[in-house]
């Protein structure tokens, strides 16, 4: 495919993330209004938003640099879409559809994995338990350095394939916790007092109709089939591969991370599996719909756009 097809199709793609970011936005909204909710915005995620944003414009458009315009794009994208999928993730628990904790703890059975049994076994071992723990926490710092790492090492498809597939997991993690929601493993095999069940108050009280103002910097996640902990451990220990140093470290924290998700964030095993098994199918559907449909360029959208109409002022 020639270069200004291959142009095209990532121009596509990198406007059509920042519409299905747009398209939620308008539906958080519509949802709010009708359900009578409201949200709380924090002054630090739209400044830290505006911040990268203003930085993308800058180095796309005025001074062309690849690095820092790949990096601040994809921050932006970021931090944009979590702050509405966030909302929408919270709005969902409100259709109170009929809990599916009893059916997933039924599942684990029949593959005869005793959750129970393992949270007894990582709670009777205080420095294993710290060590999930830390883990569990780690993935925002995770992100942060995997992509400031792809922007050093240039690899620009990577990052765009870890954005695409973040949003797109989450995309389909929500209607699926939507439809079938649970309130977790602590909840059902009633281990609330030995477990830090931060997400309970916000999930109890949206389901009883009695929250109705959305603080956005206090949101926990409610999702838990599958698990969207263990869907971007995967995405990260796929996004890192080939750096140096990075990938063999991602590899082990990050399946400490699966390793903790039953434990630390209250998942059953079949939340875990689906996880896994999400970002499995995500990866082959963008393989496949990128060799047959859009050529892979070897420069992003936004920045070689930007350097092409700068450098056409230039001269």
């Amino acid at each position: 495919m020639r270069n200004e097809e291959r142009m095209t199709s990532q121009v596509i793609e990198t406007r059509a993330l920042w519409l299905v970011i747009a398209i939620i936005a308008g539906i958080d909204l519509v949802w709010l209004r009708a359900s009578g909710m409201s949200i709380a915005v924090a002054p630090a995620k739209p400044v830290m938003f505006a911040i990268v944003a203003s930085l993308a414009l800058v180095y796309v458009w005025f001074r062309p640099d690849r690095r820092i315009a790949e990096l601040a794009t994809a921050c932006a994208q970021l931090i944009a879409f979590t702050a509405v999928a966030a909302v929408l993730s919270y709005l969902t628990v409100t259709s109170n559809f009929p809990l599916v904790d009893r059916q997933l703890a039924a599942i684990d059975g029949a593959l005869h994995l005793d959750w129970l049994a393992y949270f007894d076994w990582v709670d009777a071992h205080p420095e294993i338990k710290s060590i999930l723990n830390t883990a569990y926490d780690s993935c925002l710092v995770q992100t942060a350095v995997l992509l400031v790492s792809l922007s050093a090492c240039s690899r620009f498809e990577q990052m765009g394939e870890f954005v695409w597939l973040f949003m797109m997991a989450l995309l389909v993690a929500i209607p699926i916790s939507w439809i079938f929601p649970a309130a977790s493993a602590w909840v059902q095999f009633d281990v609330i007092a030995r477990a830090d069940a931060y997400h309970l108050a916000d999930f109890d009280a949206l389901r009883a109709g009695q929250m109705t103002h959305i603080p956005l910097a206090e949101v926990n996640g409610l999702i838990t089939f599958p698990s969207f902990h263990t869907a971007l451990a995967v995405i990260l220990i796929y996004a890192s591969r080939g750096v140096k140093v990075l990938f063999p470290a991602f590899l082990v924290l990050n399946l400490l991370v699966i390793a903790s998700t039953p434990t630390i964030g209250g998942h059953y095993f079949i939340d875990v599996i689906a996880g896994a098994v999400l970002v499995l199918c995500l990866i082959g559907v963008r393989r496949i719909s990128w060799r047959t449909l859009f050529a892979r360029g070897t420069a992003s959208p936004s920045y070689q756009v930007g350097y092409v109409r700068a450098d056409q002022r230039r001269r």
